[in-house]
């Protein structure tokens, strides 16, 4: 078995580094977690970036090769842990499969004021006060519900759980956590998504390090 090392940011708030930590979890493989502190700027320091020479998080380090972008190394991870033997984070169907990594590239070259005006902080800690969008965020929001309500089936993007489904749901949580009102459909999208326990462990992780640990709002069943 290869030797597998995560590089995460220390405070656990990226969506792209809880992104891989799920994958890695889903596939139920042994790797080990290395903390960037992005406030000290440990991911621009000569020995981070001989390992990700993006100085980016997250970086997956295999028996000393190492691979960044999020998506990138989940692909990597379904190739590198292949069904049967390991759970899939893609649809084998070749369709279902495209549609999954559509969503990601989507994910991530689209929604930039949501991103920028609902960040992954509110996820995790609770607001300081309501957020009401302006008219541009409001036309990304409504962009982003409508591609989701049309995505979406009875519970995945496919027939089965993917890891583009915790993307999508991650994005669509963002929401939740400013107030912004979705769709019934929309909101169990995102709850089966945050029910996972590869989902739940972050959680958890987080608040341990932090020492305020409360599994209700996460509680798996």
């Amino acid at each position: 078995m290869q030797s597998l090392s995560l590089y995460i940011d220390r405070k656990r708030l990226s969506p792209y580094a809880m992104s891989v930590f799920v994958a890695l979890r889903e596939k139920h493989v042994d790797f080990k977690e290395i903390k960037i502190d992005l406030d000290k700027d440990e991911n621009k320091t000569d020995t981070y970036l001989r390992i990700c020479k993006t100085g980016k998080i997250p970086c997956l380090s295999v028996d000393g090769w190492s691979i960044f972008e999020s998506m990138a190394i989940t692909e990597f991870l379904d190739e590198l842990f292949p069904a049967p033997d390991y759970p899939a984070l893609y649809p084998a169907d070749i369709r279902a499969r495209a549609k999954c990594r559509a969503v990601q590239a989507l994910l991530k070259s689209d929604f930039s004021l949501i991103c920028q005006n609902m960040p992954s902080t509110g996820i995790f800690q609770p607001l300081p006060e309501p957020y009401v969008p302006d008219r541009h965020t409001q036309m990304e929001i409504d962009r982003l519900t409508r591609v989701s309500e049309a995505l979406i089936g009875d519970q995945w993007l496919s027939s089965q759980w993917s890891i583009a489904d915790f993307d999508l749901a991650f994005m669509l949580h963002r929401l939740l956590s400013f107030k912004v009102p979705i769709s019934e459909k929309l909101y169990s999208y995102v709850m089966r998504n945050f029910q996972r326990e590869s989902v739940h462990v972050w959680f958890k992780l987080r608040e341990l390090e932090r020492g305020t640990w409360d599994p209700s709002p996460f509680d798996v069943p």
